[in-house]
Formats: C-alpha cells, sequence, structure tokens
C-alpha cells in the first residue's frame, strides 16, 4: 500500500469535522441538536440572484472553460463595489482576479510568494488554511496570539527579529473569526507599516466585511500605502448567503497578484462563468445585505442576553455572525462546549479547537448565528433552564 505524505499525516484534524461527528452521533441518538458550529449561512441565496443563475446557465450554455482570472463582467463589478464601499480605485483589467470562493485562494497564496524554511504569521486563533497553506510549503507558521487583553490584535511589535528576518507573509482577518473584532485603522496602519519595513507581504482576509451591526469596517484598500505590500481577499458566500457558489476575489497591485494568478492557472480552471454572473448580480444589490444584517442582529441581540442571564462576563459580537464568549469561571473551552451539548443540546465550537499553538482561545466558545430565529428562540429557553 502507497503511504500517504508526510504534509498529509503531520496534519490535525480538521476542527469542525470533528465537531460535525460529535454532533452526529447525537442525531443518530434522536437528540435535536440546534447547531451554531460550523459557520455555514442557513438563510437562503436571495431569490433575484438565484434566478439570475437559471438565466445565466442557459446564457452561458456554449461557454466552454472560464477565465482564470474572472469574466470582464466580473471584475468590473467587483472593482465599482470596492469603489462605493471602500473608495479605493481597482484595475478591473490587472488588479483583480476571481476566486473559487476564497479557502481554495488562502490555501494557494503560499504557492506564490513562500519557499521552505521561510516563516507565515498566523493569527492564533484563526481561519485553518492559513497554517495548512504554509505547511504544504514547508514553511515555518509563528503564531500570534489575539488575546482579550490586547483587544484582540497580534502584537506585532513583540515578533522577534530574527523571526520577522524569515517572514514572507503575513495573514490578518477582520472583522475576525472567532473573536468578532473589527480592526482599528490605526492597527492596519500598523501592518502595513510592519509589513513595509521587513519586506512581508500582508493577506487581508476580509470575508465577513459586510456583516456588521454599528461600525462599518473598513478595509486595507483603505490605508495610504498598503497598495505596495498588500493583496485583500473577499467573497460572496458571507455577504450574500452564498457559501455553495463558491465565487470570491482577491485583489491587489498588478505585480503582487500576478504570482498568485500565475498559480490559478496551474491548479485549477477558473470559476464558472455562470457564477461569476450571479455574483454580479449580488454586488449590486445593498438592500438584501441590509436585511441579513438586521436578521443576525435580531438573534445575536437574543443570544447575548441569554448568554448574560447565564453570568457570562465577556461576550463579544462586534462583527461577523459569531459570538466570542468567555466560558464560566472554573471552566475551559472545552468544559463549556460540553456542557452546552449534553445538557442544553446546543453545538458550539470550543476555543481550542480554534487554536494551532497558543492558548488564546483557550477560555472561550463561539457560537455562529446560523440557526434561524425559531430555532435561536428555543436556544435561549435551553440556555435559561441551563444550571451551572
Amino acid at each position: 500500500m502507497v503511504s500517504p505524505s508526510n504534509f498529509i499525516t503531520s496534519l490535525r484534524p480538521y476542527a469542525f469535522a470533528e465537531i460535525d461527528k460529535a454532533r452526529d452521533e447525537l442525531e443518530r441518538r434522536g437528540v435535536d441538536v440546534i447547531d451554531f458550529g460550523v459557520g455555514d449561512p442557513t438563510s437562503p441565496t436571495p431569490e433575484f440572484v438565484r434566478s439570475e443563475c437559471k438565466r445565466a446557465l442557459d446564457r452561458r450554455s456554449r461557454s466552454g472553460y472560464p477565465s482564470y482570472q474572472g469574466s470582464p463582467e466580473f471584475r468590473s463589478a467587483v472593482s465599482a463595489w470596492v469603489k462605493r464601499r471602500f473608495g479605493a480605485r481597482l484595475d478591473p483589467e490587472n488588479e483583480i482576479t476571481a476566486t473559487i470562493g476564497l479557502k481554495q485562494a488562502i490555501f494557494m497564496l503560499p504557492l506564490a510568494y513562500v519557499n521552505p524554511g521561510d516563516v507565515v504569521l498566523v493569527p492564533d486563533p484563526g481561519y485553518p488554511p492559513y497554517t495548512t497553506g504554509a505547511l504544504s510549503r514547508g514553511a515555518r507558521c509563528h503564531y500570534l496570539p489575539l488575546r482579550e487583553g490586547n483587544s484582540f490584535f497580534p502584537e506585532l511589535s513583540g515578533i522577534p527579529s530574527e523571526t520577522s528576518s524569515k517572514a514572507k507573509l503575513l495573514w490578518i482577518n477582520y472583522p475576525n473569526n472567532p473573536t468578532t473584532k473589527i480592526a482599528s485603522e490605526a492597527f492596519l496602519r500598523e501592518a502595513v507599516d510592519y509589513c513595509r519595513d521587513h519586506e512581508v507581504l500582508l493577506a487581508s482576509d476580509e470575508a465577513y466585511s459586510e456583516l456588521y451591526y454599528d461600525k462599518k469596517p473598513t478595509s486595507v484598500l483603505s490605508i495610504p500605502g498598503s497598495e505596495d505590500v498588500s493583496l485583500i481577499f473577499n467573497s460572496m458566500s458571507k455577504r450574500s448567503s452564498m457559501t455553495g457558489y463558491r465565487i470570491g476575489f482577491a485583489a491587489g497591485r498588478k505585480e503582487i497578484l500576478d504570482p498568485l494568478k500565475k498559480v490559478q492557472t496551474q491548479v485549477h480552471s477558473g470559476a464558472a462563468t455562470f457564477i461569476q454572473d450571479c455574483a454580479v448580480a449580488a454586488l449590486s444589490d445593498e438592500d438584501h445585505v441590509h436585511e441579513l444584517r438586521e436578521q443576525y442582529r435580531q438573534k445575536r441581540d437574543m443570544l447575548i442576553e441569554s448568554l448574560g442571564r447565564l453570568g457570562l462576563e465577556s461576550i463579544y459580537a462586534e462583527a461577523t455572525f459569531y459570538i466570542w464568549a468567555r466560558s464560566p469561571p472554573g471552566m475551559d473551552s472545552i468544559d463549556f462546549t460540553k456542557l452546552l451539548l449534553e445538557k442544553a443540546y446546543l453545538n458550539t465550537v470550543p476555543g481550542k479547537a480554534l487554536c494551532q499553538e497558543t492558548d488564546a482561545g483557550e477560555n472561550f466558545v463561539r457560537f455562529a448565528l446560523v440557526p434561524d430565529i425559531d430555532a435561536t428562540e428555543e436556544a435561549c429557553r435551553r440556555i435559561d433552564e441551563l444550571e451551572m
């Protein structure tokens, strides 16, 4: 029997796969589990987007393989949206490329920039492909803990000089999964300055930029000088409940984006053109995004109130569709997750499962606000009946 690669055997189990396994076991026993685990929206994709998809299937019936970098219509729509939203100008011909969602693009970026032995700077807790993409290149990850005491920003000034000298890539993710934190302009300027001073590529995962409540997040694109050191990544998955469509984009100055575009030509054959047409329609409308935010706000407020009655002292829900809640005194994230699952039949994610190396998530649990209103109301009732 042929042995799997060292890379595959070195990987930890994907956190969400383990969570699904525990939930599925309860459901096989007939338990009604309310799932706040994996962040997969259950709100339907807007009807006008689905209608455009049906029309586009016929319109693109002879389209063949899509362009690696995306259709002109999609790139123009992204450029126009970025200008409206962030006030930044992107050349749709050279500074935008379509991606098949973001997970694949995030995993692939180190192929464009990272060599064996280089260092990739990774927030912890954070999205697992930041790590696995780096490890696939034989790079070393240096983890930057996102701690409550530092407002869930990484301490860039604390990175050892010998690490900075070997670093090629810094990942940031704001609004942040899982801490829900919105980046301040001061932090974004610090990140841009750090990357400029140390010749590091700043990769900004902005997948949750449109899921906010009171404060509108900004983008790295809005920071002067960022064009010299950064790429930004965004998608339609969360903004328009289009996770299954797998469409997103990466953007940045031509010279910085071109290596990623070259990787794309070797790894896939482009995002389906009719799916890009759906994204063009979604990008042209903001009403459905506002409605979606209000749905998440309603569920967020209900759950925060119940968790407060339970006695939790630190509950964060600044943006994204997550709640990041500190576990009760005397419990770590695993203990609290088990209590919620076994006593209230609520599936959540322990912060420890989202961390690679540090203990920054040790005492936090993440709730993804994806169950509908009725299920959220039931979850609140179960929390209110919990005995600690």
